[in-house]
């Protein structure tokens, strides 16, 4: 035994005796220091030491156990049968959604955003330039902050997700985005889409495309996307989502409205 482990011995057997005096019980300490030092002997010598105690350890394992129950796991997203139905439900008529952008070195550039996008989407609080969720069977008269992690979502944002921006950032560098479910250049979306892409992420997929929208600051890589859960991939609901962002991209402008003085501070 090393001058650690007896140091350690007598750090126990000093608990135990004071345990002992006022009448607490034994703590069980000794029992878990001589399994201990039968599993490092195990280890060293591949033979179990004549020190580990036969008895059970009085010490209780509640802890431990609790440990290994909130052990991190991925959340499962799962959408309804009652959602994925909804794909037989014609498209509600398209609105025009407009948001704001400030583009130039100092941002100094005012540019207004439009785009179409289906009705079956419907305006969600976010931090992001514009979010909605997925909800076809409901009218306006609803809660803004309606929140599903089943629903699916349509996004416009600047990108700050490590998956996504690295594609655009090896797209921009004339490389070829690797790891996507599907990837497509794209020319024939107007001079801001360059591709888009499916990938699985944070336990969902993402089908988007990268259109950024800034000509003085490339570090922002802006996606018009929809994520949605497993279960939708390859159902008729997948493409009515997918349709949904086409659209937005096919009709989205970009429009320079001013350029004011707006030094960063």
């Amino acid at each position: 035994m090393g001058l650690f482990d007896k140091l350690l011995k007598g750090a126990v057997d000093a608990i135990d005796n004071a345990a002992a005096k006022n009448g607490n019980g034994p703590t069980g300490l000794k029992d878990l220091f001589n399994q201990a030092m039968g599993k490092k002997d195990e280890a060293i010598n591949g033979t179990s030491s004549t020190t580990t105690s036969s008895k059970p350890s009085t010490a209780t394992t509640s802890s431990s156990s609790k440990r290994s129950n909130c052990a991190y796991t991925r959340p499962t997203y799962h959408t309804s049968p009652e959602v994925l139905d909804t794909a037989s439900i014609p498209a509600k008529p398209s609105r025009k959604i407009e948001f704001e952008v400030f583009d130039g070195e100092n941002a100094e550039i005012r540019v207004k955003v439009t785009f179409n996008l289906s009705g079956d989407f419907l305006e969600t609080a976010g931090d992001v330039h514009y979010l909605a969720s997925y909800l076809p069977t409901i009218d306006d008269d609803y809660d803004a902050d309606y929140s599903d992690s089943n629903t699916p979502l349509f996004g416009v944002l600047d990108v700050d997700d490590e998956i996504i921006y690295n594609m655009a950032e090896k797209f921009d560098k004339g490389g070829v985005p690797e790891n996507a479910m599907m990837f497509l250049p794209v020319n024939d979306m107007g001079p801001r889409a360059r591709f888009k892409a499916k990938v699985e992420n944070r336990g969902k997929i993402e089908y988007f495309y990268y259109c950024p929208l800034y000509d003085y600051m490339p570090d922002f890589k802006t996606c018009f996307t929809v994520s949605y859960t497993h279960n939708v991939v390859g159902t008729p609901l997948e493409k009515k989502l997918m349709a949904a962002v086409d659209e937005a991209v096919r009709t989205m402008q970009r429009e320079v409205v001013s350029t004011e003085d707006r030094p960063f501070r």
